[in-house]
């Protein structure tokens, strides 16, 4: 919801941390992928690639929350192509 409010918002600044959060989101969810063969329920953006976990059970493989945000975030802001998709 934050990436989605500061996407919308007509500050440049905004739009740019918006996009940064998206890109860090989505790098972690495919060196997590790449790594485990899995999409998961929870990602540690500050740890590349490493899937997170808490709460009152055991976080799950294939979410669909965490699909769908990857696909979100890759049709609002695509993939910069200056950057490597890996950590």
């Amino acid at each position: 919801m934050i990436v989605e409010g500061l996407g919308r918002s007509e500050s440049k600044k905004a739009r740019s941390v918006a996009e940064d959060i998206a890109v860090r989101w989505i790098r972690t969810n495919y060196v997590g992928y790449k790594k485990t063969g899995a999409m998961h329920e929870k990602y540690d953006v500050e740890k590349c690639g490493e899937f997170g976990g808490g709460g009152e059970y055991v976080p799950q493989t294939g979410f669909g929350w965490s699909n769908g945000v990857v696909l979100a975030f890759l049709e609002e802001f695509g993939w910069p192509q200056d950057r490597k998709i890996g950590c």
